[in-house]
């Protein structure tokens, strides 16, 4: 029998399984120490998680409230979703309560990253509340952070102070000062350990997650019409309101939302928490695209250099080497000339079918997990990939073909939509995803956004367009991306050894113990 340890998401692993892991399983061993200690702290303070959700919704401390045990708890990448029942004279609801995972947002290695991602959910909630209001959302009832600062929708406020904030949000935008969102401080004695939201709990009698019915339906025409048309509308409603610089919006102290917040996106948060060196500050944003992508390449070098895990082998190293530098080299080629200085559209950078509420017809009734928005160039706009059930990087050959049958079917309905939308800004989203399309351009868009799928997209997609394979100029192209490259190769080489060997010893420590 083979040796196993128990990692958080994937159970009992062993060394085999491990060692194939583009990830750094050394990193993912911490995470389910972790995570145990964080559930036993939170179902400790169950009673103070009672009085918070009172607090926050202006009810008696004699009212019912009931937290599930955590074998009911629901778990995301970042989140752990804790239903919670209340029952009053007035009320019978559920509730979910919405808790950050420290151990998975980099707040070891850069404290403060748990309430800038938790103010960047709150921010996109804010904002949607007031400028999609067409987009159906889980109601966020309030939510705190670390420092133990509460916030709550002023509809749970006495009549007076929802008079007063009417009248504060009337002049701010007289006087054109930022505007207060429809969240107000509200100072209590409970604390969590860690961030936290209170949302809406989205059941049956609204609808069900798409990845539910999603291979049973999937190939039936009039339910894939149903679908693609509610993705284009909400696609299109974010993207109406034009932003003037990248970035993400971000939930103020002072209760405004702005555009102030480097792009967070969840890729750029996971490879922070494995020890990635971060790039952009938390204040980082950007007026033009070619600032952007010189930054997420710089981002994808600190990747390559700090992996353990980040190679295979010297070839494998010189081919990462060489993408990089390719990628560089030739941003200026898909970077729209026209809208490289904006305006920018706000994009659902992790829109997957277990973010979609759907009813029985699949039209689109809910979408859940706000966390990553960001204001990001029009060309970045994509029909989903895993629309045919695939990855980005599994698109080649006879699964193209069923991409780009699918990607015309979905431009179709989008393109219809479009007519139908009164924007604030002159650009044909339609028009531009095409025109990425027939360049080729979305092959470097999805490069800048999924990083690990970078050398295969490059070997597959980019490098035949200049009549050349990725194996032919990795060993010339790699000199170039630092001086002695050949001494980067053997460090990397020796790192992944070095690693193997760590990883190793974990498992064969695990099964002493």
């Amino acid at each position: 029998m083979s040796i196993t340890v128990e990692i958080e998401d994937d159970g009992a692993v062993d060394y085999e399984w491990a060692i194939n892991q583009d990830a750094n399983i050394l990193e993912r061993l911490k995470y389910l120490p972790a995570r145990n200690e964080l559930y036993n702290s939170l179902w400790t303070k169950r009673k103070t998680i009672c009085s918070l959700i009172r607090h926050q919704l202006g009810l008696d401390h004699r009212d019912i409230c009931n937290v599930a045990s955590p074998r009911e708890w629901i778990q995301g990448s970042f989140n752990v979703c804790i239903p919670v029942e209340v029952q009053s004279n007035h009320l019978h609801q559920k509730y979910i309560l919405r808790c950050c995972l420290p151990h998975k947002l980099a707040e070891t290695s850069y404290p403060g990253t748990m309430d800038e991602k938790l103010r960047c959910e709150v921010g996109a909630y804010a904002w949607m509340q007031e400028s999609c209001p067409d987009i159906r959302v889980p109601y966020l009832f309030g939510f705190g952070f670390s420092d133990d600062t509460h916030f709550t929708h002023e509809e749970y406020r006495p009549w007076y102070f929802r008079l007063a904030r009417t009248v504060q949000r009337c002049l701010c935008a007289l006087l054109r000062f930022p505007v207060p969102s429809r969240y107000t401080t509200n100072p209590m004695t409970h604390c969590l350990p860690t961030a936290y939201m209170l949302l809406e709990h989205i059941g049956p009698d609204t609808g069900q997650m798409l990845s539910i019915t999603w291979d049973k339906r999937r190939s039936e025409p009039q339910y894939r019409e149903r679908l693609f048309r509610g993705l284009a509308r909400v696609i299109l409603s974010l993207a109406r309101i034009p932003q003037p610089r990248i970035g993400s919006l971000r939930f103020n102290n002072n209760c405004s939302v702005t555009l102030t917040n480097r792009p967070l996106t969840h890729q750029m948060v996971m490879l922070e928490n494995e020890g990635i060196p971060r790039t952009m500050r938390t204040t980082d944003t950007y007026p033009s695209a070619e600032l952007y992508v010189t930054d997420m390449l710089t981002f994808c070098n600190n990747c390559l250099l700090s992996n353990p895990n980040a190679v295979f082998d010297d070839e494998d190293c010189r081919e990462k080497m060489a993408v990089k530098t390719l990628l560089r080299a030739l941003s200026h080629r898909f970077i729209r000339r026209e809208t490289r200085n904006g305006p920018f559209i706000l994009q659902l950078t992790d829109l997957h079918a277990s973010n979609v509420f759907v009813d029985d017809e699949w039209n689109l009734v809910c979408l859940v997990d706000l966390e990553w928005i960001c204001a990001l160039p029009s060309e970045m706009l994509a029909v989903p990939c895993w629309l045919t059930g695939h990855g980005v990087d599994e698109l080649e050959g006879e699964l193209l073909e069923e991409f780009e049958e699918m990607r015309l079917e979905f431009m179709r309905f989008f393109d219809e939509e479009e007519q139908e939308l009164v924007s604030r800004h002159s650009l044909s989203l339609a028009n531009i995803m095409d025109e990425t399309w027939t360049s080729k351009g979305v092959w470097f868009w999805h490069c800048i956004k999924s990083l690990h799928a970078m050398t295969s997209l490059a070997r597959a997609h980019i490098c035949p367009q200049f009549s050349t394979r990725l194996t032919s100029v990795a060993e010339i192209l790699s000199k170039f991306w630092c001086v002695d490259s050949h001494r980067m190769v053997e460090k990397k080489v020796a790192d992944l050894q070095r690693y193997e060997e760590d990883l190793r010893h974990c498992f064969d420590r695990d099964n002493a113990n």
